[in-house]
């Protein structure tokens, strides 16, 4: 099928019903999940089994089934996409739902580091799991752990335990269930020969077992080797949707034949970041981008809370502070809290007038919505000590002119 030609695409994955002027037939298949069926009627079917297919066959009656049965979709070489299988992920300026496809198609998530890709790749997560598909989201720096909030979703922490990568997609097989996968707390090269390793267990998992149905990676560009020959997990293959910041990276074949390109165009705006969405915009098989706003999320989405949470930042970004005799340095954000909760007032206000915290929130950790509250707190604990300045004198002066009148306006004359 011609990349270029296809809308978006979806998998024959329960089955179908095969419409006809006689009651539908129904075809025995392998169901993977209600939300994957498909219905398919033969060229003389009624118009209102017709109207109701999913796909209509060209040739009537048995030849038509017998194409079908024959032919490259149940074979897996042709995908198709019911439309009332799309999954609504945001709004267009003038009302428009924005959708994609429920099951097979292939998705680029771009856009520039912090501004949130992970934010929507956990949206699309999240749809694609309360429709009833099996996902393994790759989280390679542990943005996804609240997607374990949802039902039927099972956290792999590698911190505390990894199985192989061979063993890894068997975790999920009872129930179809859904995975994420945290490697923030591997060393980067190990964490890279794991994600290279990966791709070849997952196909192996799909054609013993048709899941994961979704296969989502994070941080993409990790598994890109260094050679000039780039290639990464299920690139352009169905069910594949993947993340990155560096797009440059990946084939040329897989961001011209990918269905749908999602780049981020605006952090979100709000200074409660917990309630804020980006602004992105959506290219379909390549033509002109339409902007839209992302729907709001309804599991956490925390950036690199492992990372920051507990592994060393480099000496350049950790926070220092201004404490008597040797400095106090926060490495983590453990240590961050740490020093923050028992640190001299003195030192606290030092920090706070020079707005060294919101400066460290948004440049280093590069939380931009996040650095906004330490920001406002700062400027208002400015504007109030000012404030409280301008009390503490004027009462001065009114308490020294009370007991000597005049005093005050002998001063302004001066």
């Amino acid at each position: 099928m011609d990349a270029k030609s296809r809308s978006y695409p979806s998998a024959l994955s329960a089955p179908p019903t095969v419409g006809s002027a006689r009651p539908p037939v129904h075809l025995a298949a392998v169901s993977a999940t209600p939300m994957a069926s498909a219905n398919v009627a033969v060229a003389e079917a009624v118009p209102s089994l017709a109207a109701q297919a999913d796909l209509r066959l060209g040739s009537r009656d048995g030849t038509g089934v017998a194409e079908l049965l024959a032919g490259p979709l149940l074979a897996g070489r042709q995908r198709l996409c019911p439309r009332r299988r799309w999954l609504q992920t945001g709004t267009c300026h003038d009302g428009a739902p924005v959708l994609v496809p429920g099951s097979q198609g292939s998705v680029l998530i771009a856009g520039d580091t912090g501004m949130g890709k992970s934010y929507l790749a956990g949206l699309l997560a999240e749809r694609w799991i309360d429709a009833g598909h099996a996902v393994l989201v790759v989280d390679p720096e542990g943005d996804h752990a609240g997607l374990a909030q949802r039902p039927a979703v099972h956290l792999v922490d590698a911190a505390a335990r990894l199985p192989g990568p061979a063993d890894l997609p068997a975790i999920a097989r009872p129930g179809r269930a859904s995975l994420v996968l945290d490697l923030s707390g591997l060393p980067g090269e190990a964490k890279t020969r794991y994600l290279r390793r990966l791709p070849a267990a997952v196909a192996a998992e799909r054609a013993g077992h048709g899941v994961p149905h979704w296969l989502i990676t994070d941080e993409a560009h990790l598994t890109m080797p260094d050679g000039d020959a780039p290639s990464g997990p299920g690139l352009a293959g169905p069910g594949t949707c993947i993340v990155t910041w560096r797009a440059d990276t990946l084939p040329a074949a897989f961001r011209d034949t990918v269905d749908l390109t999602l780049t981020i165009t605006t952090a979100p705006p709000a200074a409660d970041a917990s309630m804020a969405v980006p602004r992105a915009a959506i290219s379909v098989n390549g033509q002109q981008p339409r902007p839209f706003t992302v729907a709001a999320r309804i599991s956490p989405h925390v950036r690199h809370q492992h990372k920051y949470m507990a592994e060393p930042l480099p000496p350049e970004r950790r926070f220092y502070f201004r404490t008597p005799g040797e400095a106090g340095t926060a490495a983590t954000l453990e240590e961050f809290s740490r020093h923050l909760r028992h640190c001299d007032p003195a030192i606290l206000a030092c920090h706070l007038s020079r707005e060294d915290f919101s400066r460290w929130v948004t440049g280093t950790l590069a939380g931009h919505n996040l650095g906004k509250q330490p920001a406002a707190i700062e400027r208002d604990l400015s504007q109030h000590h000012a404030a409280a300045l301008e009390r503490a004198r004027h009462q001065i002066m009114h308490a020294i002119d009370s007991r000597y009148p005049g005093t005050a306006g002998d001063q302004d004359n001066t």
